[in-house]
């Protein structure tokens, strides 16, 4: 039997349908093309915000180096007045403004995140990640691996190192050689005596005699 001979009564119809309701969609369908803008604005927003960052960080380096020409200029006139004769400016008195002077530039590079470090004295373990030996020096007054002089300090930003020191490392002389002993030289034999007659080795037949017969 096909299924054209089924009675209608086992037929579905839309009376055996219920009706569901549709499940809420949580905001509204975007287009692919308002969600790709929606992207590129945010991706210029990012832009902006950190071109905006590095101009600030630009600014501040510029007041920062404007803030030390400042100083350099002030030092410099500290160090002219050091060809002023002696009379004129107290030694103590000079050495107070140049540090004076040497403090507030370090200051300044401390609050743009700027540190200078001198390696002196430190051992090589804890300068070997920033500063480079340019010379070694070894002699009895060094225990271990230290620096022993600074040719240039090392500089950091915000704690990382951004310029290596240039330093000159001291190490241990080296050990002296143990001194290899001397041979000593072979004893001369005695003189002989002459008043002693040495003994002949063996009977030796005189002239004219003939030697015994020997057992063979």
């Amino acid at each position: 039997m096909s299924s054209s001979d089924e009675p209608d009564a086992v037929r579905p119809g839309w009376e055996n349908f219920a009706e569901r309701p549709v499940p809420e969609v949580h905001g509204a369908t975007t287009a692919p093309e308002a969600e790709l803008a929606g992207v590129l604005q945010r991706r210029h927003e990012e832009l902006a915000a950190a071109r905006g960052a590095s101009a600030s960080a630009a600014t501040r380096v510029h007041a920062t180096l404007f803030e030390l020409a400042m100083l350099v200029g002030t030092l410099e006139q500290q160090v002219n007045r050091t060809w002023e004769p002696r009379e004129a400016v107290d030694e103590k008195l000079r050495h107070r403004e140049l540090k004076n002077v040497k403090d507030r530039m370090l200051d300044v590079l401390r609050g743009a995140g700027v540190e200078v470090r001198d390696p002196k004295g430190l051992t090589a373990d804890e300068v070997l990640d920033w500063a480079d030996p340019v010379h070694w020096l070894q002699s009895p007054e060094f225990d271990a691996e230290v620096v022993a002089e600074t040719n240039e300090y090392a500089v950091f930003h915000d704690g990382a190192v951004v310029r290596f020191a240039q330093v000159v490392m001291g190490a241990p002389a080296p050990a002296p050689a143990p001194a290899s002993k001397a041979e000593p030289e072979p004893e001369a034999p005695p003189e002989p005596d002459p008043r002693v007659k040495p003994e002949p080795d063996a009977e030796m037949p005189s002239p004219g005699q003939t030697p015994a017969p020997t057992d063979t």
